[in-house]
């Protein structure tokens, strides 16, 4: 600042110096939490990948094995109750039927399970950026409480 006789006071320029180390670090500090942002970011996706990736394969077994299979046993299963049981033909494979459905309906079921327990997803990354901006905020609101803790 100027005094009244076209002088500065040497109290602003170190005022300057240490606003602008305290704006540059920030700057930094910024930096390295969006590239530490990023990174975790990368892991949480890869991670919850791998648990949809696998729900998936697993959704897709269950019901490929289900259209495979159940034609075959559940003829079988009818022409089992029809014999054994002494019920009518299509008594016994709608039971066989409805058998198979409910076997099927199981299967898909475990893996919607296994897809619905991944839910948690980007859980670390999304707290990391809540603490971050909380972080930003504070040394923002603060600058000069932030500025000596930290020179």
């Amino acid at each position: 600042m100027i005094e009244g006789n076209g002088h500065a006071r040497a109290g602003d320029f170190t005022s300057e110096r240490v606003l602008g180390h305290s704006v540059s670090r920030l700057g930094s500090d910024v930096l390295t939490l969006m590239e530490l942002q990023t990174e975790l970011l990368q892991v949480d996706l890869k991670q919850w990948m791998s648990g949809f990736v696998r729900s998936m394969i697993a959704i897709t077994i269950g019901l490929v094995l289900a259209l495979a299979s159940l034609p075959v046993l559940i003829a079988a299963f009818g022409y089992f109750l029809n014999e054994v049981a002494g019920l009518s033909m299509a008594a016994s494979m709608l039971i066989a039927g409805l058998s198979g459905v409910v076997i099927a309906a199981a299967v898909v079921g475990v893996g919607i399970w296994l897809l619905k327990r991944e839910k948690g997803m980007l859980h670390r990354f999304k707290t990391e950026l809540r603490h971050n901006v909380r972080w930003l905020k504070h040394v923002l609101s603060r600058p000069t409480t932030a500025a000596h803790s930290e020179v």
